[in-house]
């Protein structure tokens, strides 16, 4: 037997959850699963590979083998039910691996996982062959022969999201560079392009992904209505990898309107009410893909919203709102998207007391004003507080649970516009001792915050009328 068919991924096996039925594809001689099921003896484990001498040694440890060849993405013969599907070093060798991972989320359960392992080919190494002009194959690594498809964490992440899967980046073998200084200049080569030295250290380190999904829900049918998305742009790469690839926004043909030169957020959503062709539009970060069913999503989302709330509806995709217990207001996560490398995942909410800027919906007639002295910083959560201070006293900011991925390289540093920007915040709501928002709690004018909640009590009073 062949050593590579007996291999053993132990960070693979480490992001494996506990399982009832598991379906491995690529199980060579069957390690994985024989060790699974020495620690979960009543997990049923499937295996199913191309080469018929592992499959023999495979069948002896597993409940059942199959030789498929998964070119064909066609596993009617494996029977389906699986609530968790194992890959090991399986997508790069597949001419379409989006056809597998589509067929996988259609014989799962809707609880299912997917655990997979797959080479990343930003590592420095692959970047050294390019440098050198020379990309010749290998019997094994990053360039082994028989690989069809290079992928790195961004390609990856899109991939799983169009074909049903939620990701989030598990764990990962680093392996570094015998040159450092050849590093070193990468990481000055990407601040070209505007990216942190940390996140392209990442990238350039990481060897193999560790990935593991959720099942998406499936995406709605029904009546839609027609939106635009406004993309303040600096970087025209980020642009053309991101919004313009959305299969999201293609799908209900949503009108993208780019805008340059914008100096605030309230610069680019007057500019784009003024020129969409929908009165819904989306201000949206240029690093945001919308993969397959988001578009859908939201369109039919927009199409249940009665005309007389539009002008006083603010939809985000990730943020806070406020969960009332007996003796104190607590604040709590809300939304779905994959950030960088995260899954975020948590309920949504018709109560938002913050919403992350990268991408909000609103109506052209919109009540809440965008204030320019905010900047590109803090102004959806302006307008989540503009409606729990609304007069009438009833908070329209939802946040949705639509996967949107925001493909963002920064490195989590905060830059000095945002505190600029927290300032300004603060100053125009005196009476908070500080405002929630995902990234912490900004101080207020008030020199010290309370002990209980986040607000002040005239805030919370302000709130509870507003059913927050």
């Amino acid at each position: 037997m062949n050593p590579y068919y007996e291999g053993l991924n132990e960070k693979l096996f480490g992001a494996i959850p506990p399982s009832r039925k598991v379906l491995e594809l690529g199980c060579a001689a069957g390690r994985l699963g024989q060790l699974y099921k020495q620690l979960h003896p009543q997990t049923i484990w499937i295996g199913v590979d191309c080469n018929p001498g592992a499959l023999q040694q495979a069948a002896q440890r597993l409940d059942a083998t199959f030789q498929v060849n998964l070119d064909d993405a066609n596993l009617d013969a494996v029977g389906n039910g699986f609530d968790c599907v194992v890959m090991g070093d399986l997508l790069e060798h597949l001419k379409q691996p989006e056809k597998l991972l589509e067929t996988l989320a259609r014989i799962t359960t809707p609880d299912a996982s997917l655990a997979c392992c797959v080479p990343n080919m930003g590592h420095v190494s692959i970047i050294e062959r390019m440098l050198l002009g020379d990309l010749s194959y290998d019997q094994n690594g990053l360039l082994d022969r028989t690989h069809l498809r290079f992928l790195s964490r961004s390609s990856l992440f899109k991939m799983l999201l169009d074909a049903g899967w939620l990701p989030t980046l598990q764990d990962a073998y680093v392996v570094g560079h015998p040159q450092p200084a050849l590093v070193e200049k990468l990481k000055e080569a990407a601040r070209v392009l505007s990216v942190p030295p940390a996140t392209a250290e990442k990238m350039f380190s990481t060897y193999q992904m560790i990935v593991r999904c959720k099942k998406r829900s499936a995406a709605p049918s029904g009546k839609t209505l027609p939106f635009s998305v406004v993309v303040p742009v600096t970087s025209e790469t980020q642009l053309h990898l991101n919004i313009l690839k959305s299969p999201g926004l293609a799908e209900v043909n949503a009108q993208v309107l780019l805008c340059r030169g914008a100096q605030s957020a309230a610069h680019a959503f007057r500019w784009g009410a003024t020129n969409s062709s929908s009165p819904w539009l989306i201000v949206c970060h240029q690093d945001v893909y919308f993969p397959k069913g988001t578009g859908f999503a939201i369109s039919q989302i927009l199409s249940q919203i009665p005309q007389s709330e539009a002008a006083r509806t603010l939809l985000g995709f990730a943020g806070l709102t406020v969960q009332q217990k007996p003796e104190q207001l607590d604040l709590a996560k809300v939304g779905l998207l994959v950030d960088r490398g995260n899954l975020f995942d948590y309920p949504e909410t018709n109560s938002a007391v913050s919403i992350d800027e990268f991408a909000v919906v609103l109506h052209r007639n919109c009540k809440y004003q965008l204030d320019a002295r905010l900047g590109w910083h803090l102004w959806a959560t302006d307008l989540c507080l503009q409606a729990i201070f609304d007069s009438q006293q009833k908070n329209h900011a939802r946040v949705l649970r639509v996967p949107l991925f925001h493909n963002s390289l920064n490195d989590g540093t905060l830059p000095p516009a945002f505190y600029e920007s927290a300032k300004a915040l603060a100053a125009k709501y005196p009476q908070l001792s500080f405002i929630p928002t995902l990234c912490g709690n900004l101080p207020g004018l008030q020199s010290a915050p309370p002990a209980m909640p986040p607000y002040s009590q005239n805030a919370v009073s302000a709130a509870s009328a507003a059913q927050i």
